[in-house]
């Protein structure tokens, strides 16, 4: 998805992806924003809570929280803050591309956690890699790429080969980008109101970028979850 500013307003209103509200409303939250179960596992680099650049993302989210229509938005806890480099299962999408081709559509979650944890056996992902802050997508989501072409190469490279280990080709591929989500949307916004979300949020964005224009990740880690809130490692690389 592009992370410029017409396409986030897009976002906001509903305008990109339609739906009655954003999709993460009635699977990941309710429509108050209350966590709701949402079950699966993931590979992600954890952002270490004692570290300068925890404490910066944890000042944006404060930032962006305090702003004019923050209940329209569910930040997350700071302890919860990572960058995914490929997405597992989660228990409410049970087919092709999400599930992988290897496994029952039926299978319980924990099984695939168990199955994922045997085939990355040996797998020498990357380490220390380091990022580099593009932006922040519409209040809540903070975009990130490789700080240099040959970073970036390396997250890549992690991703294929996180994608032949376990199964799971995925059309959005070649287009993901790597982000650190801050929070959800929960309604659509009208056109005003997302110029002035849109506002703070590129105000916040460079105060961000200028504070931590580049972090680094130490390690990939398997994880599994019961909601949005908390990671729980399983096996790290």
């Amino acid at each position: 998805m592009s992370r410029d500013r017409t396409t986030a307003k897009r976002y906001l209103t509903g305008e990109l992806t339609g739906g009655e509200r954003p999709s993460a409303v009635g699977e990941k939250f309710q429509v108050d924003g209350v966590v709701m179960p949402f079950p699966g596992n993931t590979f992600i680099c954890h952002i270490d809570q004692a570290s300068v650049a925890h404490a910066a993302l944890s000042a944006a989210q404060q930032r962006l929280s305090d702003g004019p229509f923050h209940r329209s938005f569910s930040f997350l806890p700071p302890s919860s803050f990572h960058m995914t480099v490929f997405e597992g299962v989660t228990n409410l999408a049970r087919s092709a591309p999400e599930w992988p081709r290897t496994l029952p559509s039926d299978a319980p979650v924990s099984a695939v956690t168990d199955a994922f944890a045997v085939v990355t056996e040996g797998l020498a992902l990357p380490r220390d890699i380091s990022i580099k802050l593009d932006n922040i997508f519409g209040g809540f989501s903070v975009s990130v790429s490789g700080a240099t072409d040959e970073e970036e190469h390396r997250l890549r490279v992690a991703r294929a080969s996180l994608r032949e280990a376990t199964g799971i080709h995925k059309p959005d591929f070649d287009t993901y980008g790597f982000h650190i989500t801050l929070g959800y949307l929960l309604r659509w916004l009208d056109p005003d109101e997302a110029e002035l979300v849109l506002d703070l949020s590129d105000e916040v964005a460079k105060a961000l970028i200028d504070t931590l224009p580049t972090m680094t990740l130490k390690e990939v880690t398997l994880c599994t979850f019961d909601d949005m809130h908390a990671f729980v490692p399983v096996r790290r690389f």
